[in-house]
């Protein structure tokens, strides 16, 4: 079967080499130069075979011809980034590929690894390869690897830096371009540096690096006042008279300063309101997300359920910290600037409607299941992506199901002026840069109400714990069904999967893991949105902020 899948790639390739030579004949891929790939009319037949490769081949069985053309077809896909895109969704061959591309000399293929490193979950000795990439002589390599090399290795940033800034090998508009990734990958880690090639950068002068050296200070001065330390440290007058100001600026209307603290970590912040939903604003950090270990060790009872999990399943019995470092992502440092954060979760796909709707009154079977559901005790239902009707106060909420889809979704945030939360920040708004596995610490704490493991005999009036406000303000990653949507190149979610745990009958400890800040993120199958799981959370970032 492999070698069928291998054979059918290796048949798609071969077509598009002779296409290259009849089209171009004679010449190498640097001799024709430009985008000349593009004009081959069978790319989608090369991408499916590849990413049927990707799908169903293990990378451990590739050969190296295989490698190599895999190798090459990223590099001629360099314009659209599809190949490379698909490929970081599967670490193993991702790992293979890279090690592969960086021992080549496809130079377009090279520069992708790099910029996509930041985002697989690989081993650390392919994520040091950036190095490598970094010491590349093509100046689009080694400039796109000192971009990505924050994520990666934040500790080389700086010895790289004199490297990028004095290098004479390039014309001087290349030059510009390393000096300005020198100020960008400095600006990323917080780099004590920064201040002095700032400095250097007013003194050569050119219009491009001045532009970039004048936006980073201006951000500094900014993310300054608005990071946490300096935000945690000032007064009421002074958080008030900045918080009034954001409020003028986004138009939004500021309800008050707020002290939100939970699990150890403090904010008085600003609560704002703005077309019906509420807003808090986040101060940014420099903070360390990810994990490795426990930072204090798991709690007697979560233990005692892991180890029963283990005999009732007849597992062999496991190192807990081994399984569960398998679910997270690795560890990192990442800067997070400030945002204007919704304070709870939004349905997507449910629009409310009236009964005389005429996409209601269009199916007399949704009716009659809503006039049984009146004289029924029930408190809403739900017709599985089609309509439902939700018990209120008032009387009843009609809803109907509209298909979309991820982009759809962004478009829609970005026409109001909204984004969605990156992984990363995400992580941050949940965990706040915790080095427990949860927000309060390595294990479950049992004594909090937990959606679907109530207590029968508890009081219903009692909140679930995990949904009441973080030290942010926010109520977040409280319910493993509930997936909440990410900023992505596709569709990603964070702080739940969907209910699939629990449903397992693995139990609460693993059944609310995905909630974990640290959890790696789930990149989804396609890009349509389901209703039922996926949930967002609007985001305003304060980085032009003056």
């Amino acid at each position: 079967m492999a070698k069928g899948i291998r054979e059918r790639l290796l048949e798609q390739v071969g077509k598009f080499h002779q296409w290259q030579e009849i089209t171009y004949p004679g010449k190498t891929t640097e001799e024709i130069g430009g985008a000349w790939e593009v004009d081959y009319p069978a790319w989608n037949d090369i991408f499916d075979a590849f990413c049927h490769v990707l799908t169903q081949m293990d990378a451990e069985m590739a050969d190296s011809i295989l490698l190599d053309e895999m190798v090459y077809l990223i590099a001629r896909a360099n314009e659209a980034e599809g190949f490379i895109q698909e490929t970081t969704s599967h670490p193993k061959w991702f790992e293979c590929l890279c090690r592969r591309a960086a021992a080549s000399n496809e130079s377009e293929a090279k520069w992708q690894f790099a910029a996509y490193l930041p985002e697989c979950s690989c081993s650390q000795e392919v994520r040091d390869i950036i190095l490598d990439f970094a010491k590349d002589p093509n100046e689009y390599v080694s400039r796109r690897a000192l971009l990505a090399m924050p994520a990666l290795r934040p500790d080389c940033v700086e010895q790289f830096a004199p490297l990028f800034w004095e290098r004479n090998c390039y014309s001087p508009e290349l030059q510009e371009y390393q000096r300005i990734a020198v100020l960008v990958s400095l600006d990323a880690i917080h780099s004590d540096l920064l201040p002095q090639y700032l400095e250097r950068a007013k003194q050569d002068g050119r219009s491009y690096l001045l532009e970039h050296a004048k936006r980073i200070e201006g951000e500094l001065t900014m993310n300054e006042k608005l990071s946490r330390p300096q935000f945690n440290q000032m007064d009421t007058t002074e958080k008030q008279t900045l918080m009034e100001s954001l409020a003028a600026r986004y138009d939004m209307t500021f309800l008050g300063l707020h002290t939100f603290d939970r699990w150890g970590q403090s904010c008085t912040t600003g609560i704002f309101k703005k077309d019906g939903r509420e807003f808090v604003f986040v101060p940014g950090d420099t903070v360390t997300l990810g994990w490795e270990q426990f930072a204090e060790g798991l709690n007697q009872e979560s233990r005692e359920e892991l180890e029963y999990l283990f005999r009732e399943w007849e597992m062999e019995p496991q190192n807990p910290e081994e399984m569960i470092r398998e679910s997270m992502a690795p560890v990192r440092q990442a800067a997070i600037g400030p945002m204007l954060v919704g304070r709870e979760l939004e349905e997507i796909n449910w629009e409310p409607v009236k009964m005389d709707d005429p996409r209601l009154t269009a199916h007399p079977d949704w009716l009659k299941e809503f006039r049984d559901f009146a004289w029924s005790d029930s408190s809403s239902l739900t017709l599985h992506q089609s309509a439902r009707i939700e018990r209120t106060e008032k009387g009843f909420q009609i809803c109907i199901y509209n298909r979309t889809d991820y982009d759809a979704l962004l478009a829609m945030l970005e026409n109001r002026g909204f984004s969605l939360p990156t992984a990363d920040e995400w992580a941050y708004l949940c965990g706040g840069g915790c080095r427990t596995l949860f927000p309060w610490g390595d294990g479950l704490d049992y004594s909090m109400r937990l959606r679907w493991f109530e207590d029968m005999d508890e009081d219903e009036n009692r909140p679930y714990d995990m949904e009441e406000p973080n030290f942010f303000g926010l109520s977040i990653a409280y319910d493993p069904y509930m997936r909440e949507v990410v900023q992505a190149d596709r569709l990603t979610t964070c702080g739940g999967d969907g209910g699939c745990n629990i449903c397992g009958g693995l139990g609460p400890f693993l059944g609310f893991l995905p909630c974990s800040p640290h959890c790696k993120p789930e990149v989804q199958e396609d890009n349509e949105l389901n209703g039922d799981y996926d949930f967002y959370r609007p985001i305003i970032r304060l980085e032009n902020y003056d």
